[in-house]
């Protein structure tokens, strides 16, 4: 066995066992931090080990971009749309319950689904290159996403930088519908 194998092995072992011992806690909670650039208004959540098809006609439908959230026949990939073109400024938060936010008067937008998180790690990324830009391990399973934006007025949606950010939450959930909690609709 080589350096390089010994490493991919030692690494493996490593999310093995964090995953065990995260599955004794009932969810994990941590918060990160988004800011990178992306293109098309999007980016996405998803399963490290996702199937689903982000170019499949059933994604990005007129009804998903209208509520800035896409979802994969497979439930584990989700696009967000956002109001810049290219640069998000997010955070993202892994609940260890629902989400208790009820007041949305300081957002222009809130939408939620479903995602299924079967290999335990969770990634982020751009698009369209699809480079990672977070790996976050939670105990694998269905989640209910809900995404939080504000600051979507007077942006050029073309333009890479805006005023737009997002608060994403993440908590345990079998529930996949997409709901519009709040719409923001562009005057």
């Amino acid at each position: 066995m080589n350096k390089r194998q010994l490493h991919r092995t030692l690494l493996f072992l490593c999310l093995a066992v964090l995953t065990v011992l995260l599955s004794f806690k009932d969810r994990p909670y941590a918060r990160y931090k988004l800011d990178f650039f992306t293109s098309e208004n999007q980016f996405y959540l998803c399963d490290s080990a996702f199937t689903g098809e982000t170019g499949d006609t059933s994604f990005w439908t007129p009804a998903a971009y209208a509520d800035r959230l896409a979802t994969s026949k497979d439930k584990d990939i989700v696009g967000i749309g956002i109001e810049s073109f290219g640069h998000v400024k997010a955070q993202l938060d892994v609940l260890d319950a629902a989400s208790r936010e009820k007041d949305f008067k300081k957002y222009d937008h809130v939408v939620e689904a479903g995602i299924r998180i079967s290999s335990g790690i969770l990634e982020v990324l751009d698009f369209p290159d699809h480079k990672i830009q977070l790996k976050a391990i939670v105990t694998p399973g269905y989640y209910r996403i809900r995404v939080y934006s504000y600051d979507l007025r007077n942006i050029n949606s073309e333009a890479d930088e805006g005023t737009d950010h997002y608060k994403i939450e993440l908590w345990s959930s079998n529930n996949f519908e997409r709901k519009v909690l709040k719409r923001f609709v562009k005057e």
